[in-house]
């Protein structure tokens, strides 16, 4: 389930060499600091120089977390997870260094020829540790494009930044900062942290020019028009579209005789499927889809308010970061996307039913401080981002807190620990830089995986006479819990409770579905979606049209 490395194996680089995106996960020192995740997905902006050491771009954003937490301890944790074909999480541990705009470190990684808008900073990572683990919570989703629009603001305010200083004749040692200039944006917003670390130092007064003029980006396409939806249409499209024609070409040959001796017209005998209303239907309900949320360039509020709600029901997965206080202890970033698993209490109160997996870094480090964070971004529709931060709890396996909450029949199987959070702050933020991605299915594999963990301790129990202490079979959850639950990588405890629990799983006769791990006709059948419904509609209208008019004639 998870494997260590003190370097970055060669299959590890060719798989985060297919990403398109990966999340950052920092934290300071003191226990009442916030713990920070991050979504980046501009392409080309992560960089590989050799086993040890890995470096990416820092595009502005609304907050300076990285920054701040690098300056003051240094930790970082890169994630990747691969959301196409077989399952896989890797784990980039380090220690992190920066190099702002205008350094000549920076200077020297990155040219004006390669630089993107908005470009802060330098991320360098000498990577201590690397870690691989299943993935098998993480859902299928097909990649559509990278987002422009981080690009496309930034250079907005770069381009102002250009025309101030060329229509000034400011003197060299204080050049002008327009308001809407991207400088004078990281004097407001990048300068410390939501802790009040230092941030930026250095890049808000270089003397550095930008050099964005001339530079277009193509508009994202977050809204679905007529024209935009088309250019969209795939294989979906064209398949419903086939099967549209071909279904109204086959019911008029059947009906053929009856359509000419009552005299009614293909495009009449057609007309009671409703068609128009029917496609209008649909892409009124796709438009809404996508409309429904909002975004923000970084607001922070004391509860989760009711579109935050809204948002974060529609999503399909979601990122978890905690941390322990050590200097140098392992910040853990993980991605969790089994269906059914989050919940919202109240606008402060939100819970997650932790399923089994290769570690226990969230509850040891709950354990030990209580900082958590939680992150949703959306990857269909209009960007954004939301983060929770927030104290958490847990309730392991068997105790009372958590039979509560985790009745029999709704239990996940795997599952151990319902992880609840005091939500004291709700950071959302623009998603600029998350690309476009279509979801096509929840995995099971993990699912699967520990429901024959849990069958194996099922029949041992049953086998077995013993009362106080229920047999641990080697291959059974509960000995897994003792193998890889009992602390975290930093020697942090973990769970101490549900692997001595006397209650029973209840997970006989469960069966689930095998993960389609590559594209099959039934698998591409089952992710048909409103492409498919419009290309059958139109195929259904335009082959009805033409009978009628051949009709006629």
């Amino acid at each position: 389930m998870g494997k260590f490395y003190d370097e970055i194996p060669e299959y590890v680089m060719a798989m985060i060499k297919k990403q398109h995106m990966f999340w950052v996960a920092t934290a300071p020192l003191s226990a009442d600091g916030h713990v920070n995740i991050s979504s980046k997905g501009v392409e080309g902006t992560f960089h590989i120089i050799d086993s040890h050491t890995v470096w990416y771009e820092d595009l502005s954003g609304s907050g300076v977390e990285t920054i701040s937490h690098l300056r003051e301890n240094g930790r970082i944790t890169i994630l990747f997870n691969a959301f196409e074909g077989p399952p896989s999480i890797v784990r980039l541990f380090g220690c992190g260094n920066f190099y702002e705009f205008g350094t000549s470190e920076y200077n020297a990684f990155i040219p004006p020829e390669t630089r993107h808008p908005g470009s802060r900073a330098v991320i360098m990572i000498d990577v201590h540790k690397v870690g691989t683990s299943c993935g098998y919570a993480v859902p299928f989703y097909e990649f559509r494009s990278h987002r422009t629009r981080l690009l496309e603001t930034a250079a907005k305010c770069e381009l102002a930044d250009i025309e101030a200083e060329e229509a000034d004749n400011a003197t060299i040692s204080q050049p002008p900062r327009p308001d809407d200039g991207l400088k004078q944006y990281w004097i407001q917003h990048n300068v410390q942290s939501i802790d009040g670390l230092p941030g930026m130092a250095f890049g808000q007064h270089s003397m550095d020019k930008f050099q964005t003029r001339g530079k277009v980006y193509k508009k994202d396409v977050e809204s679905v028009s007529i024209k935009s939806f088309l250019e969209q249409l795939d294989m979906r499209f064209i398949l419903g579209f086939s099967l549209g024609v071909t279904a109204t070409a086959a019911s008029n040959l059947l009906f053929y005789d009856q359509f000419l001796l009552s005299g009614r017209s293909a495009w009449h005998a057609m007309s009671g499927l409703r068609t128009r209303p029917f496609l209008i239907g649909t892409l009124r309900r796709y438009h809404h889809h996508h409309l429904s949320s909002r975004t923000t360039m970084g607001k922070f509020y004391d509860e989760i308010p009711r579109y935050v709600m809204a948002m974060i029901q529609k999503q399909h997965m979601f990122w978890v970061a905690t941390a322990p206080l050590s200097a140098d202890g392992h910040i853990n970033v993980s991605s969790k996307g089994v269906e059914g698993t989050f919940h919202i209490v109240d606008s402060h109160t939100v819970w997650y039913e932790d399923l089994s997996g290769s570690g226990v870094e969230t509850i040891s480090h709950l354990r030990e401080n209580g900082r958590i964070t939680i992150l949703f971004n959306a990857f269909e529709g209009p960007p954004s981002i939301v983060r929770l931060f927030g104290r958490g709890k847990f309730y392991e396996f068997g105790t009372p807190e958590y039979n509560a909450l985790i009745r029999p029949e709704t239990r996940h199987p795997g599952s151990r620990a319902v992880i609840m959070i005091d939500v004291h702050k709700v950071g959302p933020s623009c998603g600029y830089a998350v690309p476009f991605y279509e979801f096509k299915s929840h995995r099971t594999r993990l699912l699967e995986f520990a429901a024959k963990r849990e069958l194996a301790d099922i029949e041992a129990e049953e086998a077995d006479s013993a009362v106080c202490e229920p047999p641990r079979t080697g291959n059974g959850l509960k000995q897994y819990w003792v193998q890889e639950s009992t602390q975290s990588i930093d020697g942090l405890p973990g769970m101490a409770f549900g692997q001595h629990s006397t209650d029973k799983f209840q997970t006989r006769g469960k069966v689930f579905k095998k993960d389609d791990e590559s594209v099959s006709m039934k698998g591409f059948l089952e992710q048909l979606d409103a492409r498919f419904i419009l290309g059958f509609s139109l195929g259904v209208a335009a082959t009805a049209a033409s009978n009628f008019l051949f009709y006629r004639r």
